[in-house]
């Protein structure tokens, strides 16, 4: 009977440990959204300080998964962590930025869809199709609520062709780039106006790839990224310039 009670008692404990642990992820989880809808709605503006302890307030949470969300959001390029140890929104990218992002992306991602046809297999074109799915039934709104989902599954396609394209070089690369989520704030207020176009382009490097046509599934790699420059750097040269915010939220 009493060691039944202990093992009653260990399993109890068990289970509140790993609860605690799934509500903090949960929270972090939360905090992450909360603030990335912030920066991708541009409430809180490049260059804007983020103010921990009042997100905290307004989620009725502890600093915790706020500084977690905050760590999680750096690695995305949303936003940079100070010299003081306080996070800001990441500073608005020039024209000529976005011109070399996609110059970069460019010089990588041609090849890795290649390579990605080269060492093509099962999962990898299991993959690619989900996320085309994903990106045909996600909202295209013009707020980051409505587009963030076509965003994310839009970064999941390259994400995937980068990771099995079996050159850790330029899965690494593109990794720091983080492509997407620095186009993602373009829809803001304009909703995601080329997804067909997006689809249909994926659509074109994913058959390439499922089928091992390097050759077709650089070239369409390739016709995408020109494509997706060409809009960006138009989208990019109607916006005036503009001082950084330095105003805390």
């Amino acid at each position: 009977m009493f060691e039944s009670r202990l093992g009653e008692e260990y399993k109890a404990d068990k289970e509140g440990m790993l609860n605690a642990i799934l509500d903090k992820t949960s929270l972090a989880e939360q905090a992450y959204h909360h603030i990335r809808d912030l920066v991708l709605d541009g409430a809180v503006e490049p260059g804007q300080t983020i103010g921990i302890d009042t997100i905290a307030g307004t989620l009725g949470v502890s600093q915790t998964p706020i500084r977690e969300a905050l760590a999680r959001l750096e690695g995305d390029r949303l936003v940079v962590r100070l010299r003081n140890g306080r996070y800001a929104a990441a500073s608005a990218m020039s024209p000529g930025d976005y011109a070399h992002l996609f110059q970069t992306r460019l010089l990588l991602e041609p090849a890795a869809a290649a390579l990605a046809a080269q060492n093509r297999n099962e999962q990898t074109a299991a993959a690619l199709e989900q996320s085309i799915k994903r990106m045909n039934s996600a909202d295209r709104g013009a707020r980051s609520q409505l587009f963030v989902n076509f965003v994310d599954a839009d970064a999941l396609f390259h994400r995937t062709i980068a990771s099995d394209c079996g050159n850790i070089f330029i899965t690494a690369a593109l990794a720091q780039l983080q492509a997407n989520q620095r186009i993602g704030p373009f829809y803001r207020s304009r909703g995601v106006v080329d997804a067909d176009t997006v689809i249909r382009e994926h659509t074109a490097i994913f058959e390439a790839i499922s089928v091992g046509n390097a050759a077709a599934a650089e070239a369409a790699m390739r016709r995408h990224i020109e494509r997706a420059r060409d809009t960006i750097l138009a989208w990019v040269a109607e916006i005036p310039s503009t001082q950084d915010r330095t105003a805390t939220i």
